[in-house]
């Protein structure tokens, strides 16, 4: 539900769970690198290290490469690209092709850790206090908003009271709670009716809605569609 407007010589760093819509109007050359969880394990990359780094720019997921940095990593997908070329008995080019995936993600960390280094420290006030509540809302909804929808279970996660939290979160972002929790179940709920071929009673058990009619309704009070109809449009 945010806008992020790449530039040349960029990337963007996102998070586990995101929802990306590409957009461009103009010709580009775009190289795209995505991993489940599992395959970063299995190559040896500090995971810690990763998600510490990701938080970091969460806020501010474009990056601007300098052009060393660019060069670095364009130059990690050519060799990326040239050993991926079939290889017929070649025992080796597996754990060659992970070391230098390996190496990429090092690289993009040492960038976004660039990045860090040259921002602010930020400054302890009330304010920074209340964008950590909200920093820790939104990993909670990242993590629960399939299963959960009630702004009193966030409130628990978080250890504080459902008004309170609903203060936090409108002063930090403008947007109440139960605002957020609904923008990540529609969404989800937009994408599993548009890309999956469960159908919208398999949707409805998915998002933890009681029954298909339930979930027809709240998807309707906040999109003016009924799920099939959002299925069938273009």
């Amino acid at each position: 539900l945010t806008r992020h407007a790449l530039t040349e010589n960029s990337i963007f760093v996102h998070l586990p769970g995101s929802i990306i819509q590409a957009e461009s109007t103009e010709e580009i050359a775009l190289h795209a690198v995505i991993c489940e969880e599992e395959f970063i394990r299995r190559i040896n990359i500090d995971i810690k290290l990763l998600s510490r780094l990701f938080l970091s720019v969460e806020k501010q997921p474009c990056l601007r490469l300098c052009e060393a940095e660019w060069a670095g990593i364009t130059g990690s997908f050519a060799e990326i690209r040239s050993e991926s070329l079939p290889r017929p008995g070649d025992v080796y080019s597996p754990e060659i092709l992970r070391s230098m995936i390996r190496t990429l993600a090092y690289k993009v960390c040492r960038i976004i850790g660039r990045h860090i280094e040259s921002q602010p420290a930020p400054e302890t006030s009330a304010r920074s206090r209340n964008d950590e509540y909200f920093n820790q809302f939104m990993s909670e909804l990242t993590k629960h908003y399939m299963q959960e929808r009630s702004v009193g279970f966030y409130a628990g996660q978080l250890h504080l009271t459902p008004k309170y939290l609903t203060t936090i979160i409108r002063k930090t972002s403008g947007r109440t709670a139960a605002e957020w929790i609904d923008d990540y179940v529609v969404l989800e709920a937009k994408n599993l009716l548009k890309y999956s071929t469960m159908s919208i009673q398999e949707i409805a058990y998915c998002l933890n809605f009681p029954n298909q009619s339930f979930f027809g309704k709240y998807f309707r009070s906040h999109t003016g569609m009924t799920p099939s109809a959002y299925r069938m449009s273009k």
